[in-house]
């Protein structure tokens, strides 16, 4: 477990700042691939105590409401959507 936490860790951090123009010009599985990386992070600040956020879908399903935020006009970067879709 904590060598999957460090290998998230490390992708999250190597993984450059995605914003609106480059996630809209991303393949699926690199989009599909950050927003696990988000999720993994998620995970390891619960794990470190932190206040736990809740992500119940998939991370394709993710993706497909990031695409649908930016088609109708959602200017944020994915990270900042991706933390209105937790459950509440």
């Amino acid at each position: 477990m904590k060598r999957i936490a460090a290998l998230l860790i490390f992708l999250f951090a190597c993984t450059p700042h995605v914003d609106r123009a480059r996630w809209m010009h991303m393949p699926q599985a690199e989009k599909s691939l950050y927003v696990k990386s988000l999720l993994g992070a998620e995970k390891v600040k619960a794990a470190k105590g932190g206040a736990p956020k809740q992500y119940s879908r998939t991370p394709d399903e993710y993706v497909k409401r990031i695409d649908t935020a930016y088609a109708a006009g959602d200017s944020r970067d994915p990270a900042a959507i991706l933390g209105d879709l937790r459950d509440r």
